[in-house]
């Protein structure tokens, strides 16, 4: 979890139990409730983060689809996994929800390791900035492959219009072995960002960095034989 200044009223996923943050124009509420996930449409919902700010009533939606489709090259079956992040808003309660905008990633797999996911930790709504309008902070991971191999990732932090992205790979750092990975690609407009929004994605950036396979491994139990 990111070790942030109570200051900045930041609200993730994993707070969103203790409470709207007391400021103007912006308020954490209630998590919509599955018949209202379902009215929007969304079929495997993995998070939803309700709130309001200056424009009115929204929901950030996180889901995940698993299928499978044909490879274009193979014509064989591979697995599929599409992430998707959608904010569904509107003005008053009188509206039924529309979708603002959608983030989508879409990860295929031959039939090797497939691991994606969101990040739900460092993924929810904030508003670092006090300006009233939420920022909505996105973190996914993918991986097809074998082995111990860098995770592709993606963090993108949306405020109104402006997005703000980092894409690259997880650090892999095992105890006793050099480390590998850890590529990363700034999105254009990250460098006009406010420097608190700036300083936000960098901290969301390197808390998943080293995810998921740079824990040292466990001491081996001098009364387990097996060890």
């Amino acid at each position: 979890m990111l070790s942030l200044p109570l200051r900045h009223c930041i609200v993730l996923a994993s707070l969103a139990s203790l409470g709207a943050c007391d400021q103007q124009g912006f308020e954490l509420l209630p998590p919509l409730e599955p018949p209202a996930l379902a009215a929007l449409g969304v079929q495997v919902p993995v998070q939803n983060v309700h709130f309001r700010d200056r424009d009115g009533e929204a929901v950030l939606v996180l889901s995940r689809l698993d299928d499978q489709v044909s490879d274009e090259e193979t014509q064989q079956e591979v697995d599929r996994v599409v992430l998707t992040a959608t904010l569904y808003g509107r003005s008053n309660d009188a509206q039924t929800y529309k979708a603002r905008w959608t983030i989508e990633n879409e990860t295929t797999c031959p039939g090797l390791d497939l691991d994606v996911g969101f990040y739900t930790d460092v993924s929810g709504a904030s508003d670092l900035n006090n300006d009233g309008v939420a920022e909505l902070t996105v973190a996914s991971h993918s991986f097809c492959g074998g082995g111990v191999d860098p995770q592709d990732l993606h963090v993108e932090l949306r405020e109104g219009a402006a997005s703000y992205v980092i894409n690259g790979q997880s650090l892999i750092a095992s105890e006793g072995e050099d480390a590998f990975g850890g590529e990363r690609e700034d999105g254009p407009t990250l460098k006009d960002a406010p420097p608190v929004l700036r300083e936000h994605l960098e901290k969301v950036w390197n808390s998943v960095l080293k995810r998921p396979w740079s824990e040292a491994a466990p001491e081996p139990d001098d009364d387990d034989p097996d060890q």
